[in-house]
């Protein structure tokens, strides 16, 4: 699903510092209520790849730091982000999709 300014739930699409669009995948192995990466995988395009390494190293932190928060796994590819959930994916799906990503 693509996310748009009416429902992405980080409210940073086109926003300042934020990113330029942004989509969810939903996979069938993850349940989700949300919008986000806890449906399988999010992508987000940054204006730039620094922006993009940005987020990702944000997101790593929280998540380092609070681990009950759940756990990502991230590819990054320039300005896009791939973000796949952690905690409902196995390792060699966040593989597949990293691979899918690095055509």
């Amino acid at each position: 699903m693509v996310l748009t300014e009416d429902n992405d739930p980080n409210d940073l699409i086109g926003r300042p510092n934020g990113y330029v669009s942004a989509a969810v995948i939903y996979d069938s192995n993850a349940t989700c209520g949300d919008l986000g990466v806890e449906c399988g995988a999010t992508v987000e395009v940054w204006p730039d790849e620094a922006a993009a390494k940005t987020r990702s190293d944000y997101i790593q932190g929280i998540l380092k730091a609070s681990p009950m928060l759940g756990s990502e796994f991230h590819t990054l590819d320039g300005p896009v982000l791939l973000r796949v959930d952690g905690k409902q994916l196995k390792p060699s799906v966040a593989e597949k999709y990293a691979a899918a990503l690095n055509r």
